[in-house]
């Protein structure tokens, strides 16, 4: 038994460990929501091919060339954010339970988020009453010449929640909190011709996740483990003795359904690499296309991991070691009781930011009239597994490396994912010599199988609506303003996915919502506001 608890411990850190950071790293589904440019936001980020201002230093590094003078990016983004998941049993699980004599709190309950939250350099997990950046950037061109430079600052990803003690949605996190920040960009925009220009940057990005969750395992195993110590403790007898072997099972309590240990981790990497190429060719004045390609970041996030025992598991497995002096060897092997049921260690993840790949079309359909369409792809198969190693071996992962994925000093575990890719529309009226309207739409595809859909991380497929203005208050100053909207909806039907409510016994890793039909909601909204001007 105490194998079993500390082999699932081991195995669910790693697991949490790996994958809370790498799906909201996932360029797809996160990609260019708080990058902060408002024309980009109200055209569904479909300006490949007319690419905005400054921040063309991201959406297509060639529009930088367009650019003359010198000139500053003053931008505001503002999120807002409703995160609820919903857990329904049937008639099989109630049976289950029935039969068991359990009950479960997770099942016909709901969970929301309470506050948000974002991990910061220097200040780790912090709660904040709204998400909020001020972003910006600058860029030069010499007189007379066919270069300009720029550099932006800019936040790929910055995401994060608060849940309440007693949320049922604790098991997924109780604090969240991730970021990308994109602190130096230097880029080069040249105008080759008339109708060609191209571009390149590179950027220095800070990358951190910080995580606070309660843990549990809704397996059968572990609900049949409970059930044979309540019998065998319904008595007077402390216990049972097998073989001569006297064992106490009596002093603690392991629950299919409650806490066995909270996990806190923080993980970060100071300077993540990587580069941007773009082309912009305009063969008629009435018709631009455009490329970007954004290359992958492979990035080794590496810090603390720290886990909580329930006094319920130490207490059980304390029970156990003074029943028995060669029991007591066994239990502190494990290293579960060590101070109080703490357990501290550093570790690393490696991760890999997949390479996106965007081609658009800009359309002048009438002298007031513009419309523009991306196709965007991101190589998100490149999660086919995870890879976690460790800097030692773990005799208790050397002891069930029968198991698929399994190594001494590493653990690989399987994720299935799908390339993604997705169409992008936006609509500009010049309503007047001033004064531009906008409008898109983005219809995104995650990329995540059916089968792999959790509540981990609530954003699957979903619709991205955008409108906006643009306000040319002089030749060298513009102001956008943008507004926002989205939301995906999942229905998980129990025992649909491996990566959350699957009812495989052999499950052990991370299955909190084991036989339960799981539903996830996450609306968004989101308000952006630049200010470009010469300096």
């Amino acid at each position: 038994m105490n194998r079993l608890m500390r082999s699932r411990l081991c195995c669910a850190c790693l697991f949490i460990a790996l994958s809370c950071p790498v799906h909201f790293a996932n360029a797809q589904m996160g990609q260019n929501l708080l990058i902060g440019n408002a024309k980009a936001v109200s055209l569904g980020n479909a300006v490949t091919a007319d690419p905005p201002g400054i921040d063309s230093i991201h959406f297509n590094p060639a529009g930088l060339a367009r650019i003359k003078g010198t000139k500053m990016l003053l931008k505001l983004v503002v999120g807002d954010a409703d995160v609820r998941g919903e857990f329904y049993s049937n008639d099989e699980y109630e049976q289950l339970l029935a039969d068991a004599n359990l009950e479960d709190p997770m099942a016909n309950s709901e969970s929301e988020i309470e506050n948000f939250a974002v991990y910061l350099p220097g200040m780790g997990l912090t709660k904040v009453p709204v998400l909020a950046a001020p972003l910006g950037g600058a860029s030069y061109n010499p007189p007379g010449s066919n270069l300009t430079f720029g550099t932006a600052a800019y936040a790929p990803l910055m995401l994060g929640y608060t849940r309440s003690d007693d949320d049922i949605g604790r098991f997924y996190g109780r604090e969240m909190g991730m970021a990308r920040i994109t602190f130096l960009s230097p880029t080069i925009g040249w105008q080759v011709s008339d109708s060609l220009a191209i571009g390149m940057g590179i950027g220095f990005s800070y990358m951190g996740v910080g995580l606070d969750l309660d843990y549990r395992a809704a397996n059968q195993l572990i609900g049949a483990l409970n059930s044979a110590t309540n019998d065998i403790c319904f008595g007077d007898d402390n216990g049972f003795v097998w073989e001569g072997v006297s064992i106490d099972l009596c002093g603690g309590e392991v629950s299919p359904f409650d806490t066995l240990f909270t996990l806190q981790v923080e993980l970060e990497k100071t300077i993540s690499t990587t580069f941007n190429l773009g082309f912009l060719w305009e063969p008629t004045p009435w018709l631009t296309l455009g490329m970007v390609y954004q290359s992958e970041a492979k990035d080794r996030l590496e810090g603390d991991i720290r886990v909580i025992m329930d006094d319920g598991i130490v207490n059980l497995l304390n029970a156990i070691a003074d029943s028995n002096p060669l029991l007591a060897a066994v239990v502190e092997a494990t290293g579960a009781t060590d101070n109080g049921g703490v357990i501290e260690s550093s570790g690393y993840i490696d991760i890999t930011l997949p390479q996106h790949l965007a081609v658009g079309m800009s359309l002048q359909l009438l002298p007031d009239l513009k419309i523009n369409v991306d196709y965007k792809w991101t190589e998100t198969s490149v999660w086919e597994a995870f890879d976690f190693r460790l800097d030692e071996s773990l005799p208790v992962l050397a002891t069930i490396q029968f198991i698929e994925g399994v190594e001494p000093d590493a653990l690989v575990i399987p994720r299935g994912y799908e390339d993604a890719a997705n169409f992008a529309f936006g609509l500009e009226y010049q309503y007047s010599d001033s004064l531009a309207l906008r409008m898109g739409y983005e219809p995104r595809n995650s990329g995540i199988p059916d089968d792999k859909l959790d509540f981990l991380i609530p954003l699957g497929d979903f619709d991205l609506y955008g409108i906006g203005f643009s306000y040319r208050m002089d030749r060298d100053t513009i102001i956008d303003v943008a507004f926002a909207y989205g939301k995906s909806d999942q229905y998980i039907p129990a025992g649909s996915s491996s990566n959350g409510n699957s009812n495989r016994l052999d499950n052990f890793v991370y299955n909190p919502s084991a036989g339960l039909d799981v539903r996830s909601m996450t609306e968004f909204s989101i308000l952006e506001f630049s200010y470009e001007a010469a300096f």
